[in-house]
């Protein structure tokens, strides 16, 4: 199918929940861009947010896809919905930025890719972290020989009290999806937040994923509700050269982290054969420490004038995907790369499962 190249991106965004307030601000500071729709199931919503943006609101995703003003679909909706969602927008010959984890299932994913290629439109994963800017540093210190071959990714993240009084307020109902591994597609931190750490897996050493192992606890709640932390998941890359990551995942449930954002940080330590890299923050602030730190050959570099608003790598992650679709090119985290991704995700919930090692290969 040929598609015509539009001279500004008009976007409808579907679900107009809290994550919304960052995935908006892409589109309403790239100057080739404009939020035309918005598509809510809640009434409330999306009139406020059709307030809030100067935009149509629509209760109907096939009443949104049939607006001839409507170039692009950005979908912010619960995981279990995505694939369906995504074909429909793919099928009215919509460009496709798909929030992630992209579906629930690999069998999901080639329906949505094989959808995206008959339309001919571009097809974005939505992965924020890899566009954030102290791990775009990281990987520039990388591509500059700052630690020489990479050996290993170590990924660590810290949940807290979500009574705090930091960060987010995010209502119970909005977030009881999330802790329903049916509708989620698997555990709230170790599926959703986890696809965003096992990218970061795949974004520092030029390798795929070869064999994955997990240890996931669950905290049942009932009814049904589960948290899955605290976890520990490791991972060998292909190839010659022996290179491992890890990322462990610690639910301190009476701890307050400095957060504008989600009760949670990450930091990545990347170890090669004559450097390290420690990017010290990311959604939260939990230290006081430059956000990159740099050490090679008994010289420590500290990085401070980063920008380290997590809300930045939103706007850069949109940004990529308006300018995809206005220079006719492939996104970052296209099919092919959200896929490996998703399956990286997918390997560790069976490997915890099934108390096994997991080959990627095997999916």
């Amino acid at each position: 199918m040929s598609v015509k190249i539009p001279d500004r991106v008009r976007v409808g965004i579907l679900g107009g929940g809290r994550i919304a307030d960052l995935n908006k601000i892409g589109w309403l500071e790239h100057d080739r861009a404009k939020i035309v729709a918005v598509c809510d199931v809640d009434k409330a919503t999306r009139l406020l947010r059709a307030a809030e943006w100067g935009c149509t609101a629509y209760a109907d995703l096939d009443a949104m896809l049939d607006d001839p003003e409507v170039d692009a679909v950005e979908i912010l909706t619960p995981h279990h919905l995505h694939a369906t969602q995504a074909i429909a927008a793919f099928d009215a010959g919509k460009h496709v930025c798909l929030q992630k984890p992209p579906t629930i299932s690999l069998a999901e994913y080639d329906r949505v890719a094989a959808a995206a290629t008959k339309a001919g439109t571009v097809f974005k994963v939505y992965e924020n972290f890899m566009f954030y800017p102290p791990h775009v540093l990281a990987r520039r210190i990388i591509d500059e020989g700052g630690v020489g071959d990479v050996l290993s990714v170590r990924i660590i993240t810290a949940g807290g009290r979500m009574d705090s009084g930091q960060g987010w307020r995010v209502a119970p109902e909005s977030n009881a999806w999330r802790l329903d591994p049916s509708l989620c597609g698997g555990g709230m931190m170790t599926f959703d937040h986890g696809f965003h750490c096992f990218q970061l897996g795949r974004m520092f050493i030029d390798a795929h994923i070869e064999r994955v192992h997990a240890f996931i606890n669950i905290l049942d709640f009932g009814n049904g509700l589960q948290v899955d932390a605290p976890a520990l998941i490791s991972w060998q890359y292909e190839g010659p050269q022996a290179r491992y990551g890890s990322w462990e995942l610690v639910a301190s449930l009476d701890l307050d982290v400095l957060s504008d954002y989600y009760i949670s940080d990450d930091r990545v330590e990347i170890r090669g054969t004559n450097g390290i890299i420690w990017v010290n923050r990311c959604t939260g602030r939990l230290l006081d420490e430059p956000p990159v730190v740099h050490y090679q050959d008994g010289i420590v570099r500290s990085f401070h004038r980063v920008e380290t608003d997590w809300a930045t790598s939103f706007r850069d992650a949109t940004f990529d995907f308006i300018d995809a679709i206005l220079e006719n090119r492939p996104p970052r985290l296209d099919a092919a790369a959200g896929r490996a991704t998703l399956a990286f995700s997918l390997a560790a919930q069976l490997s915890a499962a099934e108390h096994r090692e997991v080959t990627i290969a095997e999916l």
